[in-house]
């Protein structure tokens, strides 16, 4: 039993001096910059071993960019921070648990909805239908009515909308625009004398009669992160559907766009203060923390519909969102 406890000793003697010379070796070089732009083939592996002289530190370094969602995959121009700033203006994330890949984000950013600053380009409704039923699904045939029969041909596709209604402001209450869902998609298969017939192509919940039509949208929005060039402010809007907690993949509005220096693949911290277990969110008293991420995948002119790659508390209407410069 002596022998055990002597073996064990030792190895945590060992453990022990590894770990502080680990710790030592990352702060032994004081010419480490802030950040690194990443050249062809850099990894984080050969970065750390450049700076730090230890390849090892790459964990404490991916740690230090939330937005490296996948420490494999890091791209020419990519800002790296290699140590923490002082009093940063936007603090820093900590590992994230819930965090969604670059591919992840990109499949999951369906064309579910924005806010339109504008009347929608309305070209039909869905009129009717055979089926002995209310609602609509996939396959389905249907009778529409257009605005102009005579432009329309067989084989055209045309994107199915809802007009839920007015989106305000949760500070001051301005009318932002209207919120439209993406309902589906509908090719024409016929024309009649007076209506079309078509079927529906795609679903994305169920369609009703009366719902209509606009010129074919992008039904699925393929993007990557983009570095932001600016330093934006800004609030959550609400959810794109109706809920009020948001989390991981949920889709979220935002009230700042195109007109505000805002680009699809823009990505913004979701941040936080205040006590938590407090009914008020927001207390000056405390530091802002962050709670989640969002990258937008849509834009207006002063509205963005965003999806939530990171979170880790429940999002809310309300919450400030900051986009960092550089990152």
């Amino acid at each position: 039993m002596r022998t055990l406890k002597q073996l064990l000793a030792v190895l945590l003697a060992i453990s022990g001096s590894s770990i502080a010379f680990a710790q030592m070796n990352m702060g032994s070089r004081n010419n480490v910059p802030e950040e690194h732009v990443v050249r062809d083939g850099d990894t984080l592996w050969s970065i750390c071993e450049s700076y730090f002289g230890d390849p090892w530190q790459w964990p404490t370094v991916w740690a230090l960019n939330p937005h490296i969602t996948n420490p494999h995959w890091i791209y020419p121009d990519d800002v790296i921070r290699l140590k923490r700033v002082n009093a940063p203006a936007t603090p820093e994330a900590k590992p994230a648990r819930y965090t969604a890949s670059v591919q992840d984000a990109s499949l999951a950013s369906l064309n579910e909805g924005f806010i339109v600053e504008k009347q929608m380009d309305e070209v039909g409704k869905i009129a009717g239908s055979f089926l002995p039923r209310q609602y609509l699904a996939l396959h389905d045939d249907v009778y529409v009515e257009f605005k102009d029969l005579d432009k329309v041909n067989v084989g055209d596709r045309f994107t199915i909308y809802h007009t839920v209604g007015d989106v305000t402001h949760p500070d001051s209450g301005d009318v932002l625009g209207q919120k439209i869902l993406i309902m589906g998609l509908l090719e024409v298969t016929g024309k009649e004398k007076k209506v079309a017939r078509g079927q529906i192509i795609g679903s994305n919940r169920e369609i009703e009669r009366g719902m209509k039509l606009t010129k074919l949208l992008d039904d699925q929005l393929s993007v990557s992160p983009k570095e932001n060039l600016v330093e934006i402010e800004g609030v959550v809007v609400e959810a794109l559907h109706e809920i009020e907690e948001m989390g991981q993949y949920h889709i979220v509005l935002l009230d700042r766009g195109s007109k505000d220096g805002v680009q699809v693949g823009n990505r913004f911290f979701v941040r936080r203060r205040g006590d938590g277990f407090a009914e008020s969110d927001d207390d000056s008293r405390f530091p802002w923390e962050q709670i989640g991420e969002v990258m937008v995948v849509q834009i207006q002119d002063h509205n963005s519909t965003a999806i939530v790659t990171r979170s880790e508390l429940e999002i809310h209407r309300g919450d400030s969102i900051v986009m960092q410069r550089n990152y």
